[in-house]
């Protein structure tokens, strides 16, 4: 599976991070013309038209620098016989090896990612000059397809700072490029661009990271404070201006106060943790509670790949509190080696857990625990084939 550095090869993750990360676009040619071809291709992309139901703006065309609207979805055909750039958002939530794909680059990179796919045709323009408000990757799969990028007019924009209010930067592009099949385009945040494809249709992935700020930061503080009763309590009326201004340097006071004593940092991250989602989620008739134990204790069972995962002692000291892939559990009475052993992603067996759990009954303890872990979705059943 790839992980980001894979997807910078030959350049460097370091070099990267020190040079383009948030600031500077950058072209890498990897000479691998294979390189993104089992993720996507043709005949993906028409396997996902003829089989699922899209709804407008996730499906969508753009055509002469214009976001078409959804009337045009009503003959793909034709739209694409007119030159118009085919998108179709989320695709990595409709394919297995693109979801594994998404998860393995958000547990690089610790935040959310979303895969988009483009089809473009020779010598058409579909979008206008443009900024996105995430990160962007573009992952070349077939064709080639010239790009313009140029610098930002605002920096970091924030997701509702749209490019469609402000007005792209005069002057010539800083960087010119053709991408061609396994080569990547790192385009930051607020970064002015276009494309168009070149002498034959141009198929491509954009991935985009969303990052969060500091505004994402206060506004998880504010949700935070809201469980307290002092700041949820009305302020002065506006009459008695001078006891409005107390109470608001009251409040300034207190919340330095709930910054320097509390573990808001921990916390936090711990709150980013938990935005995880497993891929996959569901795992049917395993979690409904049925044949999970077919196998007894040759039974495979396996953590979802590339979810961080938290672990914290009890208060009562009896064990310990879990938070992985948005969900927590808590596991009283078993050793913190049991709990790493289940979270490292590789298969195990219920033989495997017995000997983890020297002591334990296999039907008193360990079966009801690895039930739970089931059917809670914290551990999957992996099936034998």
């Amino acid at each position: 599976m790839l992980a980001f550095r894979d997807i910078l090869r030959p350049y460097s993750i370091e070099e990267f991070l020190k040079k383009n990360w948030t600031s500077k676009a950058v072209f890498i040619s990897s000479g691998e013309q294979n390189k993104f071809a089992h993720l996507f291709s043709w005949e993906k992309l028409t396997y996902l038209l003829n089989f699922h139901q899209f709804k407008y703006p996730d499906f969508r065309f753009a055509l002469d620098e214009q976001v078409l609207d959804e009337s045009a979805n009503t003959n793909i055909i034709q739209r694409c016989q007119e030159g118009a750039t085919l998108i179709l958002n989320g695709v990595h939530k409709l394919m297995p090896e693109l979801a594994a794909f998404a998860s393995a680059i958000k547990y690089n990179l610790g935040y959310g990612v979303q895969i988009n796919a483009y089809c473009s045709w020779p010598n058409k323009q579909g979008f206008s000059s443009h900024y996105d408000t995430h990160e962007v990757f573009i992952l070349q799969i077939d064709g080639t397809k010239q790009w313009y990028v140029f610098p930002d007019t605002i920096k970091y924009p924030l997701p509702e700072q749209k490019s469609s209010s402000f007005s792209p930067p005069e002057g010539e592009p800083y960087l010119t490029c053709a991408l061609k099949p396994g080569d990547v385009l790192y385009i930051p945040r607020g970064h002015w661009h276009y494309a168009v494809a070149l002498d034959e249709p141009s198929l491509h992935l954009t991935l985009g990271v969303h990052c969060q700020t500091g505004v994402d930061f206060l506004e998880w503080l504010v949700n935070e404070l809201r469980q307290q009763e002092e700041w949820r309590k009305s302020m002065p009326l506006r009459v008695e201006t001078a006891a409005v201004e107390s109470y608001v340097d009251s409040l300034i006071e207190q919340l330095s106060k709930h910054i320097v004593h509390s573990n808001i940092s921990d916390d936090y991250i711990s709150y980013l943790d938990s935005l995880g989602k497993a891929i996959p989620r569901y795992s049917l008739p395993y979690q409904a509670g049925f044949n999970i134990f077919e196998q007894g204790t040759q039974t495979k069972f396996k953590s979802a790949k590339f979810q961080r995962f938290k672990m914290t002692d009890l208060p009562d000291g009896s064990g310990y509190k879990i938070v992985v892939a948005g969900k927590e559990v808590s596991l009283k009475g078993v050793p913190i080696s049991l709990v790493e052993n289940l979270f490292t992603g590789d298969i195990f067996t219920g033989n495997d857990v017995i000997n983890w759990l020297p002591g334990y009954d296999w039907e008193i303890d360990i079966v009801p625990l690895l039930f739970r872990l089931v059917t809670e979705g914290i551990i999957f059943v992996h099936p034998s084939v």
